[in-house]
């Protein structure tokens, strides 16, 4: 489920830093959160998951993944190729990343995904929500859970 905003990601725009802006009908952009990420020699390459909790940044042969909600960075994964990465995308259900690069598709799992995941229901639970919201959510948090300990995360 995506946003009533559209995110933009300050690299898109050619800025060295990321910035995600909110965009609302009729207003100007404005910076909502602002970040550093590793910098490399090669232009980074960016992924943003399909419920937009998640950017994924190449760094060289690595990929950095920022929680988007607070721009924090959750976790690196280094070498996942000899040379640079060439290409990032997240599958549609946002459980996985795939990498090109080395003439070869690596995929990875989105960890990060489930953390924001409860992150986010865990946020909306603190809301008014009926009784069906909430157990839905709380299954959610529970399944995200159970994922991360067959990661043992």
């Amino acid at each position: 489920m995506l946003p009533a905003t559209i995110y933009i990601y300050g690299y898109e725009l050619g800025i060295t830093e990321p910035f995600i802006f909110e965009y609302s009908r009729g207003e100007s952009p404005h910076v909502l959160e602002t970040g550093r990420y590793s910098q490399c020699a090669h232009a980074p390459r960016l992924a943003l998951s399909p419920d937009a909790q998640v950017l994924a940044v190449s760094v060289d042969n690595g990929v950095e993944f920022y929680n988007t909600y607070d721009g924090a960075l959750y976790d690196t994964v280094d070498n996942v190729f000899s040379g640079t990465i060439n290409n990032m995308a997240f599958d549609a259900s946002g459980k996985y990343l795939f990498v090109c690069g080395d003439r070869a598709v690596r995929i990875l799992h989105n960890v990060c995904g489930y953390y924001t995941t409860i992150g986010h229901c865990e946020r909306l639970l603190k809301t008014k929500q009926t009784s069906a919201t909430v157990e839905r959510l709380n299954n959610t948090i529970r399944e995200c859970k159970v994922t991360l300990a067959k990661f043992g995360k």
